[in-house]
């Protein structure tokens, strides 16, 4: 079962980090992959079971539900419900941890998944790169 796992310091206090993040509709806003994610009908995202809608700036639609969410661990996880991207068994999580010295947050985002051998590579380089594009994206918002 392939694991992905991301990780970067970013330069700001885990409670603004998590306050861009937290939104499971607002993906569109840090990621630069992403052009809308909008909740399907207008649902509540901070509700485990709500579905985003997440429409990649590549034209690939990826329907979503949040399986978990924490505000006292800064977490959530969601698996697809709908993926052009032949997974099964998928779980993914975003997490937020202060780091003490700086006043600085440590963001974590892993995958886990099944899919046939002969997908694999390809999709564990291009989720790699896109999470540490997001990642990237994320800090960015706090550099100026």
């Amino acid at each position: 079962m392939p694991r992905i796992f991301v990780s970067s310091v970013v330069d700001a206090p885990t409670e603004k980090v998590w306050g861009i993040i937290r939104r499971f509709d607002a993906a569109a806003d840090w990621l630069p992959f992403v052009k809308s994610s909008p909740i399907e009908d207008g649902g509540d995202p901070a509700r485990v079971g709500c579905v985003r809608v997440v429409t990649q700036t590549d034209g690939a639609v990826f329907r979503e539900v949040l399986v978990a969410l924490s505000d006292p661990e800064r977490f959530y996880a969601y698996t697809f419900v709908g993926s052009p991207v032949p997974v099964r068994n998928h779980c993914t999580t975003l997490r937020v941890l202060p780091i003490t010295d700086g006043d600085r947050s440590y963001v974590e985002w892993s995958s886990r998944f099944e899919i046939d051998p002969e997908h694999e590579a390809q999709l564990v380089e291009l989720m790699n790169r896109n999470f540490l594009a997001g990642l990237r994206s994320l800090a960015a918002k706090f550099s100026s």
